[in-house]
């Protein structure tokens, strides 16, 4: 890495976690590559988070805001930075040891990477409130075929500390959101994956993402943990909205590909990220734009993996998915009538439900696969 070890600043923003917020502070301070600089800013705790951090003066640069929330503590804390490497890292989580030189090894190396990106593993608390067992590791999709964009946009694979990014990446694509109290982190590793190419780091998890069962989010918008998928939901649907209306078709095309030769797929996929999201009238919107297109070629396989996926993924806000929502199946019966690409769509839509039922082999579902088949035809 040269002589001089990298200038990386963490930025903690921290509300009402004392309890956590020692041993998260502890992982960032025993880094094999130290952190020049570790912001932590505490947003209006109530509990004793000032006295954990009182406790660590001279080690972190410690900031009180009045209850701001994440996002805007975030922005604060981007100000504040020094570093040429941003890591956000949050109150509650624990880094690996060795998080930050393996973030910033493959960026040093080369230039034309913006961000550097890791797996992590989904932790418990233990009995003593401290990190305990590994539940599990995020899976990061395969980013080859399709590239990084659709990926990212179909599910999150960049939460909180899985990003580290250098501080002009951050700089050029402006201020987190203010008003998404939750999943800003999503919002912003989109905007930060247009701009930017990312690269992954090798190995295994970086930290621990821990799951417990304290409230979650700011004062303005505080929740139950039994809520938080429906608040991921109801956050990503805000900006999938904005998505929607500013994001170019073309950005729902792999790379290389011409939305001239390709539009069909780009609305099928945009169609699909819509439907993940529930975004029910976008999706409506997409299938009256394709049942509009003028393309008589067969469904390729590209297309016909969008569709399936359409059928069987389970999304991870588990509020439900398309398939439940029979009127989306009446307005393919409905574009169908006149149009000879819906015609092709529509069955294909019929085999990946005959898909969804042997994938799942689940007898008691059958009567809802055959009623979904009948919709799509009377």
């Amino acid at each position: 890495m040269g002589k001089n070890p990298p200038n990386i600043t963490v930025i903690v923003p921290t509300f009402n976690r004392a309890q956590y917020l020692a041993e998260c502070l502890d992982s960032i301070l025993a880094q094999t590559l130290p952190a020049a600089q570790i912001i932590v800013i505490n947003d209006g705790s109530k509990d004793r988070t000032k006295d954990i951090c009182d406790s660590y003066r001279g080690k972190i640069e410690y900031y009180e805001l009045n209850q701001v929330g994440k996002p805007s503590a975030i922005n604060y804390g981007l100000k504040k930075a020094k570093g040429e490497y941003i890591w956000i890292f949050d109150d509650d989580d624990v880094a690996l040891t060795e998080a930050l030189e393996r973030f910033v090894e493959p960026l040093e190396k080369n230039s034309a990477y913006g961000f550097s990106y890791s797996t992590f593993y989904f932790t418990s608390s233990g009995a003593d409130g401290r990190i305990g067992p590994i539940n599990f590791e995020l899976r990061i999709p395969d980013l080859e075929a399709r590239g990084f964009l659709i990926p990212l946009l179909e599910a999150n694979f960049l939460g909180g500390a899985a990003l580290f990014a250098r501080a002009a990446c951050y700089r050029a694509v402006g201020d987190f959101d203010p008003a998404l109290l939750r999943s800003q982190d999503y919002e912003m590793a989109v905007r930060l994956a247009r701009r930017f190419p990312g690269i992954r780091v090798a190995g295994p998890g970086t930290f621990h993402y821990r799951q417990h069962a304290g409230e979650r989010g700011a004062t303005q918008d505080r929740f139950a943990v039994d809520e938080r998928k429906r608040k991921w939901l109801e956050y990503d649907q805000k900006f999938f909205c904005k998505f929607y209306q500013e994001f170019p078709l073309a950005d729902y095309l792999p790379p290389g590909h011409s939305l001239d030769k390709k539009k069909r797929q780009a609305l099928l996929q945009r169609l699909a990220i819509m439907s993940y999201k529930l975004l029910l009238p976008e999706v409506i919107k997409d299938l009256r734009e394709l049942a509009a297109t003028n393309d008589p070629a067969p469904i390729s396989a590209e297309e016909y993996f969008i569709i399936r996926e359409m059928m069987l993924r389970v999304p991870r806000h588990e509020a439900g998915a398309v398939y439940d929502h029979m009127e989306f199946f009446d307005e393919i019966r409905r574009l169908a009538s006149a149009s000879p690409v819906m015609r092709l769509v529509r069955t294909k839509f019929v085999r990946a439900l005959l898909a969804r039922f042997r994938n799942r082999l689940e007898f008691l579902q059958l009567p809802g696969t055959f009623w979904r088949i009948v919709r799509l035809y009377i």
